[in-house]
């Protein structure tokens, strides 16, 4: 298999976990808003936290989509791509420092990785 050809699975591959980083943490949506609903907190928190739940959803999304647009280009495709790797890896640091070790940090993290596989074999 030739090194374009690894780039391509791998960033395939990882642009399809973080799709499903995004459905895993996107389902636990509505059992987050009805728990938060029952808090005791301010409204504002109340109607912002639902909101909160779902950026990481979204941009785990829009980063899988990116690099699926961006696998279609030639020129340019792995500074963008080295870019997005630097984000979900800054993502992963982010969720273990706020969050601890969680699945769905883990999964980021692996994520991360596999990325970083693909753009070592574009070097």
């Amino acid at each position: 298999m030739k090194r374009e050809q690894i780039q391509l699975l791998l960033s395939f591959l990882t642009a399809a976990m973080l799709a499903g980083i995004a459905a895993l943490h996107g389902s636990g949506f509505f059992y987050a808003s009805s728990t938060i609903a029952k808090c005791d907190l301010p409204d504002f928190l109340q109607r912002v936290l639902p909101a909160l739940w779902l950026y990481p959803s979204a941009l785990m999304v829009i980063l899988a989509s990116v690099v699926l647009l961006t696998l279609r280009r030639l020129s340019g495709r792995s500074l963008v791509l080295r870019m997005i790797a630097v984000i979900v890896a800054a993502n992963a640091v982010l969720g273990f420092v706020l969050g601890g070790w969680v699945p769905g940090g883990v999964l980021v993290l692996v994520a991360g990785l596999v990325w970083a596989l693909a753009m070592l074999t574009h070097a």
